[in-house]
């Protein structure tokens, strides 16, 4: 192959194609990376990763699972789902320059998409931390939806130093169908609780009830789950009580019935004896809810079975 140069013939070089082509191809990529930046106004800081930059991270086990992208020079976006709890959005700032208050949020349309138009979809708060802006499950849910159509959520607010520049946040939607598709099935396997959920939890007993109820067993079955799925469990405290009507002997043997029947409930159902510490009280006025008992109301939360969980 002969190529001219300067009016000059010279063989061209074996690799001098494949150059040109690898030029050609590092042009078109830059060009989509321009053409997926939202649009930035004279004196705004805009953090955005773009097209060629835009990844999505998914971790994931039976406690929680996150889907974040990292925002060059910013920080993360960051979806979050705990066990027993909704999906929650937040963003993780490096240093926020965000002055704290209420900022815009906006729907802004990908340069490849002019036939659409940038949407107003609500105010959110700001504050002064690396962790600027948490958003709700309602507002959460709106930005997942704008992600989905190709959209790019956009969060602006004034600078803490000055009311005369902006900071422009925005998170890209290029490749997040592949990461969610992976949270999914993350969200499929999520205990059905949170420690947070169970670390205090109460069984409530009618009066007379000595065995445990569907809704009792439901409860406990949760605990059961987490225990055995969290190994830096290693003490459960479960406590007796009573209200005060009726003998104080009569009382007192019910709380250990009760507090007995917990604890072979979650003996029978795979927890470890040795963790287990059961104590009743009966009426015991100091650990009474409503001291003075006027009403069955009254009478049915002193009724009561505590469990304490404790973890390394």
């Amino acid at each position: 192959m002969w190529t001219p140069v300067l009016g000059v013939l010279k063989a061209g070089k074996p690799n001098d194609q494949k150059r040109r082509m690898k030029i050609s191809l590092k042009f078109t990529l830059s060009l989509v990376s321009l053409l997926s930046a939202p649009s930035v106004q004279p004196g705004n800081l805009a953090y955005y990763a773009d097209f060629d930059t835009s990844q999505w991270n998914v971790s994931a086990s039976v406690f929680a699972c996150t889907i974040s992208q990292s925002i060059p020079r910013f920080g993360e976006a960051v979806f979050y789902r705990q066990a027993g709890e909704p999906i929650l959005f937040h963003l993780e700032a490096l240093q926020s320059d965000m002055a704290e208050g209420r900022a815009l949020m906006t729907s802004v349309p990908p340069s490849w998409r002019q036939n659409l138009r940038e949407q107003d979809i609500g105010y959110v708060d700001v504050v002064r931390s690396t962790r600027p802006v948490s958003l709700n499950e309602t507002q959460t849910r709106v930005i997942l939806a704008e992600i989905f159509k190709g959209m790019m959520p956009t969060l602006t607010r004034r600078t803490w130093y000055s009311d005369q520049d902006s900071v422009q946040v925005a998170v890209s939607p290029v490749n997040f169908q592949a990461a969610y598709r992976s949270y999914q099935s993350c969200a499929q396997n999520l205990l059905p609780v949170n420690f947070g959920q169970i670390e205090r939890s109460t069984v409530f007993w009618s009066a007379g009830q000595m065995e445990l109820d569907a809704q009792d067993r439901a409860m406990l079955d949760d605990i059961i789950l987490y225990v055995q799925a969290d190994s830096s469990v290693y003490s459960i405290q479960i406590n007796g009580f009573t209200d005060t009507a009726g003998a104080s002997r009569d009382n007192l043997e019910n709380s250990r019935l009760r507090a007995f029947a917990v604890h072979e409930y979650l003996v029978n159902h795979g927890i470890e004896e040795d963790i287990l510490e059961t104590r009743y009280f009966g009426e015991t006025a100091e650990y009474l809810i409503v001291p003075n008992e006027r009403t069955a109301e009254d009478r049915a939360r002193n009724r009561r079975v505590t469990l304490l969980l404790r973890r390394r």
